[in-house]
């Protein structure tokens, strides 16, 4: 029988689940130099720290290890936007 902390940490762990294919699809469209990757990128840390909200909705403290990790994605997600950024500008320095 399933107990209330068990289902829980089950929520918890589909939570983190979709942080990470969250951030791996974001890669992947930078990886392609795909014309929506700063979408994804910015969408990757939305999904993430609505995982990490919705973490504490299950009555979980700050310091509850699965919601620190969403938080870590989201802090990756938001390092592959200024990646992003970055690359761009390299590119346009390039053209010009």
């Amino acid at each position: 029988m399933i107990g209330k902390t068990d289902t829980k940490l089950l929520e918890k762990t589909l939570l983190l689940e979709e942080c990470m294919n969250a951030y791996k699809y974001a890669v992947e469209t930078v990886q392609k130099n795909s014309p929506v990757m700063d979408e994804m990128a910015a969408s990757c840390a939305e999904v993430c720290r609505k995982a990490a909200e919705e973490c504490l909705t299950l009555g979980e403290m700050e310091n509850d290890r699965v919601y620190l990790m969403c938080l870590e994605y989201v802090q990756l997600c938001e390092e592959l936007e200024g990646y992003q950024r970055i690359r761009q500008q390299k590119d346009m320095k390039k053209s010009v």
